[in-house]
């Protein structure tokens, strides 16, 4: 018995060290990366054509149907004297089938050429650009995601997610991987994702100073925006026994501009807090469904006590659109309360929506009225744990006059003013946005001036900037995936009337900004529904 133990751990021990011989000889590359990784990948797939090892039906599906391609770890001292620990671990699927070498030549040349880059490096006392590569393994039965992140030295990370069934020996798109999971509603999946990575971002980002709102606005709408790479490029994975996490780009105002973020994603999930709420001012009301969906609508058939107005007297006044009924968008949020009221000195309706986080977020009812396009605000940032609303007065001292306004109240019954909050946020006045912005493909310009809402804009020909004859502005309405949902209007005085254009904006971190036509009139030459890149100018 003592014979048959030494014989088998003798053997066990020539195995672990044919092992280490052959990650040893990975890690000493004695050609340029280019090459190594290009004859590793042909090597290994002519080892697995050779010796093909077809896993028996009686192997559990769990990581050891996951084989290593690289696992290194070693201590470096670059040229300028940091001493750092480098770890790469870079897995393959261990199946014999197309699709798995597919993948697995994927992998090689996605995170192996970055392992062979470090090694080499290493080997001519270079800066090594790869700090770590890490994988994690998710099971749904015989069906595999794995998520593969390697980060640089400037903790940018890239992320790469492949899903393979063992039980087919094929492997799956992302679309193919919510369809497993029974996710085949488009709409419904995207709505879910952006609620989660507005929630994401409102919660982490949501104490910071009020000064910084217009560009946090920034960043949220870059976050919302493209989030259709979901169904290409994204890493995703399934969430235990529901939902899934996805890993998306997350724009911070941490200084590196973008981080890929995990968020969790649950379609299935009631879609608010489950709560009704209703909220009601003199022309119009708002109501909150149980699945978080906002509607405002005018009240067409309302008449001012003393008979002197009507709605159709108001709409005139306020030069309302003719749409009555409003789907508010940009509502991601569960929200817990809800006050509609006038503010300010004369008839300018806003809501105001409590989230169970404790945040607050507004809709401009008038201007959305105006140009047939309601929009939630976002969040005031900054204004944090406030549990209940109450209305009141303040003290223009510009003006040396009081008006109407919204207090949110904290647990701690601090007091803060949400009309002078939203007032400061002005997103138009970042640097990103003030200036000249043209556009060959429609032949037209604008600019957004400092002292809002002043806004020009005219013809663009052969290099000049022809200005429109009549005064115009701008306006901001709020957000949603489509970027910030902006107002431009045009007083026409020939005609007595005002002509409106409801752009999409998405601003870049600098250049230019992509627009977009919502609605109204054309004053921009705009293509329908498709974003065009207008570029800043040093006129």
């Amino acid at each position: 018995m003592k014979r048959s133990c030494a014989v088998l751990l003798a053997a066990a021990m020539l195995l672990s060290a044919a092992g280490c011989a052959q990650d040893s000889k990975r890690s000493e590359p004695s050609k340029p990366a280019a090459s190594a990784v290009s004859e590793t990948s042909a090597e290994n797939v002519e080892a697995a054509e050779e010796a093909p090892q077809k896993p028996q039906p009686s192997r559990r599906f769990d990581d050891s149907r996951i084989s290593t391609l690289y696992d290194v770890e070693f201590s470096y001292t670059d040229p300028n004297g940091n001493k750092d620990t480098y770890f790469y671990e870079v897995p393959q699927i261990d199946d014999d089938t197309e699709g798995a070498r597919n993948i697995n030549e994927m992998i090689g040349y996605r995170f192996g050429y970055l392992v062979e880059r470090a090694l080499d490096a290493r080997s001519r006392n270079d800066f090594i650009d790869t700090s770590y590569i890490i994988w994690v393994s998710n099971w749904d039965g015989p069906l595999l995601s794995l998520q593969i992140t390697s980060s640089d030295a400037m903790y940018n990370h890239d992320v790469g997610s492949y899903h393979y069934n063992f039980a087919t020996g094929q492997e799956l798109s992302n679309p193919e991987m919510l369809a497993h999971l029974g996710y085949t509603d488009d709409a419904k999946v995207m709505h879910a994702l952006e609620r989660a990575v507005a929630q994401h971002f409102d919660t982490y980002y949501g104490y910071i100073d009020p000064d910084q709102t217009a560009m946090l606005y920034m960043m949220r709408a870059q976050s919302l925006s493209n989030l259709d790479g979901l169904y290409s490029y994204y890493s995703l994975y399934p969430k235990y026994s529901h939902g899934f996490v996805a890993t998306v780009p997350m724009y911070t105002p941490a200084g590196s501009g973008m981080y890929w973020t995990d968020v969790q994603v649950d379609p299935d999930k009631r879609q608010g807090s489950g709560q009704i709420l209703h909220g009601q001012d003199e022309w119009f009301t708002c109501d909150v469904s149980a699945d978080g969906a906002v509607t405002v609508r005018a009240l067409t058939d309302y008449v001012t006590p003393d008979g002197a107005m009507t709605y159709q007297t108001m709409k005139e006044w306020y030069e309302l659109g003719d749409k009555t009924e409003f789907a508010v968008s940009g509502c991601y949020s569960d929200y817990i309360k809800m006050l509609m009221t006038s503010i300010g000195q004369d008839y300018a309706p806003y809501v105001f929506l409590l989230t169970e986080n404790g945040n607050v977020e507004y809709i401009d009812v008038i201007s959305g009225a105006q140009c047939g396009t309601m929009v939630n605000g976002g969040p005031l940032f900054g204004i944090n744990g406030i549990v209940r609303f109450e209305t009141g007065t303040a003290y223009d001292a510009e003006y040396g006059a009081e008006y109407a306004t919204v207090y949110g109240v904290s647990r701690d019954n601090e007091k803060f003013n949400l009309m002078e909050a939203v007032w400061n946020t002005a997103p138009l006045s970042i640097p990103n946005m003030v200036g000249s912005f043209v556009s060959d493909e429609t032949g037209t310009w604008f600019e957004i001036c400092e002292d809002q809402p002043n806004f020009y804009t005219g013809a663009y020909t052969n290099g000049q900037m022809v200005p429109a004859t009549w005064d115009s502005s701008i306006s901001y309405l709020g957000m949603d995936d489509r970027g910030w949902i902006c107002s431009v209007s045009l007083f026409r005085m020939d005609s007595g009337r005002t002509q409106r254009e409801t752009l999409a904006m998405m601003p870049a971190d600098y250049g230019g900004v992509n627009v977009m036509h919502i609605g109204g009139e054309s004053l921009l030459n705009l293509p329908q529904q498709e974003a065009v890149w207008f570029e800043m100018t040093q006129e």
